[in-house]
């Protein structure tokens, strides 16, 4: 019996080599490894495949988060809605701006907030609702945004395990005001090392998060904000603009058994 691997980084690897290799010669041969032409190429293809405006390519996905957090102004004292079940780096992301974590229960249908509890979780302190599109599937974004307009909150999407998957035909990263991708090796646009990516629309948004990713500066050696170390480096940026070409969206898959019954729909990825 032949043992198969549920994820098998080498193999994937093997696949694209000869490509992954020739662009890994090409960026070591260039002697740029930050901040350089491969990061921003990566990031014009993957604002486009997320249709939105500005992607910028960030240290990790936790980093994503909590950056888009601290662009707009969260922290101490505030409270932000996140989902009882998930990954802890959406907790952690809040926990690091000094913010209060407040978590939402599942829907035990689709294991995304249960949108119907949101009500539950609202009080005066509330600035922003994290919904975390679990194991690939969307979360239920359209009640989610209709309850952030009507008590101005900003939506932030966790988005760390949907590359490519559709809600009502949109990608993931477009259908709130900001959306953190993870680029780690085990996710289905991985990196060789630690990755992320902030998406939005927002253009003031974008501007802060440039200068905060990047130790607060806009200008080498002036600091503008108390800002952070996290930038996509151009060898990984380079690896992920090859993967990108073979991440795409194929069709609707819908789950057997108590799924299928519910009538709960997917979206696979894949070449």
């Amino acid at each position: 019996m032949k043992r198969v691997l549920f994820v098998d980084l080498k193999a994937a690897y093997k696949e694209l080599s000869d490509e992954l290799d020739h662009v890994y010669r090409r960026v070591m041969d260039s002697g740029t490894y930050i901040l350089g032409d491969e990061v921003g190429r990566f990031e014009k293809e993957f604002a486009d495949y997320c249709q939105v405006n500005h992607c910028i390519g960030v240290g990790s996905g936790l980093d994503a988060l909590l950056l888009i957090l601290k662009a707009y102004g969260i922290g101490s004292g505030d409270e932000v809605i996140v989902p009882a079940n998930t990954f802890i780096a959406t907790w952690l992301a809040v926990s690091a701006t000094g913010a209060k974590p407040v978590p939402a229960e599942p829907d035990n249908n689709t294991y995304n907030i249960d949108t119907t509890l949101l009500k539950d979780t609202i009080t005066p302190r509330t600035k922003a609702i994290i919904p975390v599109h679990l194991y690939g599937q969307p979360a239920d974004m359209d009640p989610i945004n209709e309850f952030a307009k009507q008590h101005h909150l900003k939506v932030i999407e966790d988005a760390a395990q949907a590359h490519g998957a559709l809600y009502k035909g949109r990608k993931t990263g477009s259908l709130g005001d900001a959306a953190g991708f993870s680029f780690y090796p085990s996710k289905n646009l991985g990196a060789y090392g630690d990755a992320g990516a902030v998406v939005t629309s927002d253009e003031v948004l974008n501007n802060r998060i440039r200068t905060l990713k990047n130790y607060g500066s806009e200008q080498k050696y002036y600091y503008l904000n108390r800002g952070i170390n996290s930038r996509l480096d151009n060898l990984q940026a380079a690896f992920l603009s090859i993967k990108l070409k073979y991440l795409v969206t194929t069709q609707e898959c819908v789950l057997g058994g108590d799924f299928f019954e519910r009538g709960v729909t997917l979206q696979c990825v894949g070449n």
